[in-house]
């Protein structure tokens, strides 16, 4: 087993000593979720083609809190173990980001949810009724840019080219060569956040980038994170972990019956030095497993907006039907409100979570409100399609962690 070793936050000045338990003594929370860690790690590397992965729990707010880790940042006998100091692509769990911006400038008075996209952007009339809401519950009906030819061959024969907001919303857009299938209910489309992110820049007449430092990062301490609509300096492309893409998988726009998928020259690939100009605001930033549950406390403690707004923030549509969804049930048991998704994930019952994903990197929260217990756990890769069992590692941590019932 690679290299392992786990810390203990004395957030509230509880301090434990992993000395302090003798070799027949009942294994510590920190030794339990270590062990998780090892056991998922040693488990799922061969299949997920990862080599490390970073954990961090956080047993109340603002702690104490338990911060793990095991194996490597990448597949080189050189490469360092994984540490506090790695960090990783968070993925879509940053479209958190996005609707904060959007939610602060609403307060703000510089917006409204309701507005649409012919108000701020009317160079794109084919989607000029389509309001800021439906953009950020994906049910916009507006194709995905990612899943398309296009993308996939920037991807693999321009990799470092630096892609503005505008192209990226150009591939998605109808012409006459150009038309995506269009949808109706939920469905996920990156393009919507990336046009959420142009709609805050024309409202505040601020760039996106400045508005989610400000906004976010800046304001709640988050000093491992770090947003570039571009290229990200080297500095912190060096505390990030390889990351593997291993996705055969065809796309959502290549036919039903494809057998080589548009990104199968990718594959095996470290896209650690690749562009994230491609992804942005539909979740281009990069921080640690501490930054990412410092970030969810706050929001979902109500910390980040005024409560009208905290209120939409939280309001779920189905991502079955695509209509309002007032609580999950066993018929419907997903929802999706404005970056945020919740569903029933076995026993614990229905919670907050998100599970963002880059082409080499995942980052996976479940906030466990009943137990005051948010899980953050990071990683990697991208595997094959079915082989993600990144909830695993945080199910596992949880059964470490959890309050015991009562008699």
């Amino acid at each position: 087993m690679a290299q392992a070793r786990v810390l203990l936050s004395a957030c509230i000045g509880i301090i434990m000593s992993l000395d302090a338990f003798g070799a027949g003594a009942e294994p510590s929370g920190p030794e339990k979720v270590q062990a998780a860690l090892e056991t998922w790690l040693a488990e799922r590397a061969p299949l997920e083609k990862v080599t490390g992965i970073a954990a961090y729990v956080s047993l109340g707010d603002p702690g104490p809190a338990i911060e793990a880790f095991a194996g490597t940042t990448g597949r080189s006998p050189s490469d360092r173990p994984v540490s506090q100091d790695t960090l990783f692509q968070m993925g879509s769990t940053s479209k958190s980001f996005t609707a904060a911006v959007i939610l602060r400038l609403e307060a703000a008075g510089k917006l409204s949810l309701d507005d649409t996209l012919g108000r701020w952007l009317p160079e794109y009339p084919a989607w000029q009724d389509v309001s800021i809401r439906r953009l950020l519950n994906m049910t916009s009906g507006i194709p995905n840019y990612s899943e398309t030819e296009a993308m996939s061959r920037l991807w693999v024969e321009h990799p470092q080219r630096v892609l503005s907001a505008d192209e990226l919303v150009r591939i998605a857009y109808p012409t006459s060569s150009n038309k995506l299938p269009t949808t109706t209910g939920y469905h996920y489309s990156n393009t919507n956040y990336i046009l959420a992110s142009m709609i805050a820049e024309k409202a505040s007449g601020r760039t996106f980038q400045d508005l989610v430092h400000e906004l976010v990062i800046e304001p709640f301490g988050l000093h491992s994170t770090f947003y570039e609509s571009g290229t990200y300096p080297e500095a912190v492309v060096r505390r990030l972990a390889h990351g593997y893409f291993e996705n055969p998988a065809c796309t959502d726009y290549q036919p039903k019956d494809c057998t080589a998928s548009w990104n199968l020259p990718l594959v095996g690939r470290d896209v650690r030095a690749m562009s994230s100009s491609w992804t942005q605001a539909a979740g281009g930033a990069i921080s640690n497993a501490r930054d990412v549950t410092r970030w969810m406390r706050a929001v979902f403690a109500g910390r980040v907006v005024p409560a009208k707004q905290q209120g939409e923030w939280q309001r779920m549509i189905s991502t079955r039907t695509g209509e309002p969804l007032l609580g999950l049930t066993a018929e419907d048991p997903r929802g999706f409100s404005l970056g945020l998704a919740r569903a029933i994930l076995g026993p614990p019952g229905g919670n907050w979570f998100y599970e963002g994903e880059t082409l080499g990197y995942r980052t996976l929260y479940v906030w466990f409100a009943e137990d005051d217990l948010l899980i953050t756990v990071q990683t990697n890769s991208q595997p094959a399609d079915g082989m993600d069992r990144l909830h695993d590692a945080v199910m596992a941590i949880y059964e470490a962690v959890k309050p015991p019932t009562s008699p």
